[in-house]
C-alpha cells in the first residue's frame, strides 16, 4: 500500500500535475494544499506550522476544491473599460470580482448589501428582478475562489454575469424602478451592452488570453502514415510527471514540482529514447510538420505545438504510452544517467534491433530505385 508523503514547496496551487489543488477546512483555517494522483499531499511552506498543528484533522472529507485558472490573468476592453479575465480547467470563462464591480462603476465597500444574495446584487429592486427573471442563474452572480495560474488565488466572477447584470438594471429602467442613486450604473450597463452586442464575452476572453492556442484547435490537413494524425489532436497531457521527475534524478537535478520549466537537453533526451523509437522516419515528418522556431525575444528554438499532437489515435498514442510505461520502469530501476543508458539498451534491445533492420531494408529499396 501506498504510503502518502507529505512534501512543502513555493506555491502548492501551481504544480502542474497535481490532480486537486485546494484548501482543508480546519476551524476557521484554510491550508492550502495540492494532492498528487498517488495521494502524496504537498503544502505551502508558509503554511508549515498550520500543517503539523492539525495533521490529524487534514483529511480528505476536510479538503476543499478549487477550480483551477489554466491561462494567466490577461486583460480585454469593452469600450474604454479594462476587465482582468481568465479561463479555467472547466472551461469556464471568469473575471476579476474588482473587474465586475468597475466595469460596474460600482464600489464592494460601503454598499448595503441584500441578504441571501451576492455582493453584487445590492438593491431591492435588483433582487426581486433577479428572483423573478434568473432565480436558476444564482451561481452566475456568484464569486468563487480560483486558484489563479500564478500560484495564489483569487474572487472570480462567471464572466456571464456581466450581460446577467446588465440586463436586470435595464429592466429596472423599462419598469421605471430605477433609483437616482443607480442612474450611474445602468449608463455602464447600457455601454457594456452595445459593445457585447458586437462581440460575444467568451471570444473576447480567449482572445486576451489566447486560449485558442492552448486548445490547439487548427485545422490543419495532412496526409501522414498510420503513426501520425491527419489532422491536428487536442492537446492531452501524456508526459506525466513521474517521468521528468525520473530525469532530473538520473541526472543529479533538482526537481521543483511547482515548475513546468526543464532544462534544454530534456528534449533531446525524449527524441532519443521515446522519439527514436517509432518507426524509421516518423520522427523526421513529426519534425518537418511541426519545427522548431527560432523566438528573437527569448532566443531559444521551441515547436508551436506538442509533438505527441500529431500522433495518431490508432497506432501513435497507444505506442507512446505503452513505451513510456515501460521506459520509466527502467529508469526508475537505473542508479543515474550512465546506468539508464546501460539498462535501457538492454532492455529495449528486440525494439532497437528491429529498428535498426527496418532502417537498413528502407535503405536497400532506396539504393535498388536509385540503380
Amino acid at each position: 500500500m501506498h504510503e502518502i508523503k507529505r512534501g512543502y514547496v513555493e506555491k502548492c496551487l501551481k504544480m502542474p500535475y497535481a490532480q486537486r489543488v485546494g484548501y482543508f477546512k480546519v476551524g476557521e483555517e484554510k491550508i492550502y494544499a495540492a494532492i498528487e494522483e498517488n495521494g502524496d499531499m504537498y503544502f505551502n511552506k508558509s503554511q508549515q506550522e498550520l500543517v503539523q498543528k492539525y495533521k490529524n484533522e487534514l483529511l480528505l472529507k476536510n479538503f476543499v476544491d478549487l477550480p483551477r485558472a489554466v491561462v494567466a490573468d490577461s486583460v480585454f476592453y469593452i469600450g474604454e473599460t479594462a476587465i482582468e479575465c481568465s479561463v479555467l480547467n472547466d472551461g469556464r470563462r471568469v473575471i476579476k470580482d474588482t473587474s465586475l464591480f468597475a466595469a460596474l462603476d460600482r464600489s464592494r465597500k460601503g454598499e448595503y448589501r441584500q441578504e441571501g444574495f451576492p455582493p453584487i446584487i445590492g438593491a431591492n429592486n435588483i433582487a426581486t428582478l433577479f428572483m423573478e427573471l434568473y432565480p436558476d442563474q444564482i451561481a452566475t452572480i456568484s464569486p468563487i475562489e480560483v486558484a489563479r495560474f500564478n500560484g495564489s488565488t483569487g474572487m472570480y466572477y462567471d464572466a456571464n454575469a456581466i450581460p446577467l447584470i446588465c440586463d436586470l438594471y435595464m429592466e429596472a429602467e423599462y419598469r421605471n424602478q430605477i433609483v437616482p442613486s443607480q442612474k450611474h450604473v445602468l449608463a455602464k450597463a447600457k455601454i457594456l451592452l452595445r459593445s457585447l452586442a458586437k462581440v460575444g464575452i467568451t471570444a473576447l476572453i480567449d482572445e486576451a488570453t489566447n486560449y485558442q492556442d492552448v486548445r490547439g484547435k487548427d485545422e490543419l490537413q495532412i496526409l501522414l502514415s498510420q503513426f501520425i494524425a491527419e489532422e491536428l489532436r487536442p492537446y492531452t497531457k501524456e508526459f506525466d510527471r513521474e517521468y521528468f521527475k525520473e530525469i532530473f534524478r538520473l541526472y543529479d537535478y533538482e526537481y521543483d514540482p511547482t515548475s513546468s520549466r526543464r532544462p534544454r537537453f530534456f528534449a533531446a533526451f525524449t527524441k532519443k529514447y521515446v522519439y527514436d523509437m517509432l518507426p524509421p522516419h516518423v520522427w523526421e515528418k513529426l519534425d518537418e510538420i511541426n519545427p522548431l522556431i527560432y523566438n528573437e525575444e527569448t532566443g531559444r528554438k521551441r515547436r508551436k505545438y506538442r509533438i505527441h499532437q500529431y500522433l495518431s489515435e490508432e497506432k501513435g498514442i497507444p505506442f507512446l504510452r505503452s513505451h513510456l510505461k515501460g521506459l520509466i520502469k527502467v529508469m526508475k530501476l537505473s542508479e543515474d544517467h550512465n546506468d539508464f543508458k546501460q539498462k535501457f539498451q538492454q532492455a529495449f534491445a528486440e525494439e532497437l534491433s528491429r529498428i535498426e533492420k527496418m532502417k537498413q531494408e528502407y535503405q536497400m529499396t532506396i539504393e535498388d530505385v536509385d540503380v
